[in-house]
């Protein structure tokens, strides 16, 4: 829901246009009607912040869900890549260019996006496989179960990675803490433009603050496009090791 750069900078301005709004309907307000508190209006600010402390958390969570992955997925390739020098030099040096090939065709799509990494890593996986299972069925021992069992490790982590990129916090949480923010953002203008003499540092707060908030929740959601993007110098060191060993 709040994907693009666009759809944030829309909502910046919706969220500048309520508390302004918030202002001018207080002023008009104000020459009517005199203002009396409520007394709930800090009850109706803290359910916003409990709001954002969810949304928070959840962005945050699969942000570090995916630092997980890559770290699994970088220590299943360096053992996978271990146990493989004890094979023979013609199949070590083969898996040695296939894991080669795989994490330079893995961190070429991080910095492209290009979706045929997918289809790419799916042939490289099979092909090692095939060869694999061809190589074990003629000399099975306990390296070619480790090595197996790591491959399936791997499989199975680069698969969750791939598809934590794509998960996202529930739009409906996400939409509820746009009208919320926007209702409070009213509310803000309000309070302060209701009075004789206008304030105008809690509006200007509350709205750099919660700008900030929504771009940076924006950013953990997707990390694709974001600013907050996983590291990938693990997988990195991971290949040159593989490369100069």
């Amino acid at each position: 829901m709040l994907d693009s750069l666009w759809v944030i900078g829309i909502y910046i301005i919706l969220l500048f246009l309520t508390i302004a709004g918030g202002i001018w309907y207080a002023v008009r307000y104000r020459k009517r009607f005199r203002w009396e508190s409520s007394g709930i209006e800090n009850s109706i600010v803290g359910i916003f912040g409990l709001i954002i402390s969810f949304t928070f958390l959840q962005a945050g969570n699969a942000h570090r869900e995916r630092y997980t992955y890559l770290h699994e997925e970088a220590n299943c390739i360096d053992v996978l890549y271990r146990y493989s020098k004890e094979l023979p030099d013609s199949f070590h040096l083969y898996t040695k260019n296939k894991l080669q090939q795989f994490l330079e065709n893995h961190l070429a799509y991080e910095q492209s996006g290009d979706v045929r990494f997918f289809y790419k890593a799916k042939a490289q996986s099979d092909e090692y496989w095939n060869k694999f299972v061809a190589y074990k069925k003629q000399h099975n021992n306990v390296t070619t179960d480790k090595i197996a069992d790591y491959f399936d490790r791997l499989q199975a982590t680069v698969a969750l990675f791939a598809y934590s990129n794509y998960e996202r916090t529930p739009a409906f949480v996400v939409f509820l803490l746009i009208v919320v923010s926007m209702l409070i953002g009213f509310l803000v203008g309000f309070m302060n433009g209701v009075k004789e003499r206008i304030h105008y540092m809690v509006p200007v707060i509350y709205f750099v603050m919660v700008s900030l908030t929504m771009l940076v929740i924006s950013d953990l959601n997707n990390p694709r496009v974001g600013l907050i993007r996983p590291s990938y110098y693990h997988l990195q060191l991971t290949l040159e090791y593989i490369r100069t060993s």
